[in-house]
């Protein structure tokens, strides 16, 4: 966005250091007691639903810098 100030792209570009966190607790807390609880798998379902969980932050990361670079070089 051309009109874009510093605050607003800062603010943007701050979700970054919460997105890879929350995602990986939310995969751990799924993963724990969805899987785990529901199947006695202890601790695969965990891991694993961690493992995705970060997959999925690192994917929100790379599509926020990829949008964040589209908008400030045109």
């Amino acid at each position: 966005m051309p009109g874009q100030s510093a605050y607003t792209r800062m603010g943007k570009l701050s979700a970054i250091v919460t997105i890879l966190p929350a995602s990986m607790a939310a995969g751990w807390f799924l993963g724990y007691y969805l899987v785990d609880k529901l199947f006695g798998t202890f601790p695969w379902g965990a891991v694993s639903a961690t493992l995705l969980g970060a997959g999925a932050g690192f994917y929100e990361i790379i599509q926020i810098l990829a949008i964040d670079r589209r908008d400030s070089s045109g």
